[in-house]
């Protein structure tokens, strides 16, 4: 599939961590990504994201708030104090998210994977060269 635009083409080294225990919508986003030329890790756990991270930092992180084996919001902390951009979608009430994670921008499911997509894509490129691929 071609990029959809040219921002895309330029970050297609970046790493975007996606988060998500429902398969379908995990697929949906990184197809999505994908097709922005991104590069994606996927993971349906904290356990599993906290190793997929172990690996390599992401540039940003899409992180489904209540996950099998807990929330994300320690994982969000940890990514953004090491620099990585984050966002939290939940299904949850706006409330679910304590003013502690004001850092992360949130989205309500069910959101469009191309409104996540485009967001991911505007984050990088406002994002210094030092974090950005």
């Amino acid at each position: 599939m071609e990029p959809k635009n040219e921002a895309a083409v330029r970050h297609g080294q970046d790493l975007v961590l996606v988060v998500e225990d429902s398969l379908l919508v995990a697929m949906a986003i990184e197809d999505s990504l994908m097709e922005r030329g991104l590069t994606v890790a996927v993971a349906s756990t904290i356990e599993a994201a906290t190793d997929l991270v172990a690996r390599g930092l992401p540039a940003v992180a899409l992180l489904d708030l209540q996950l099998p084996d807990g929330n994300s919001l320690e994982l969000a902390s940890r990514l953004y104090e090491a620099g990585c951009a984050v966002a939290i979608t939940s299904g949850l009430d706006s409330g679910s998210v304590p003013d502690s994670h004001g850092f992360a921008i949130q989205f309500r499911k069910p959101t469009s994977p191309d409104l996540l997509a485009d967001w991911v894509v505007t984050t990088l490129q406002t994002l210094p060269a030092s974090q950005a691929g």
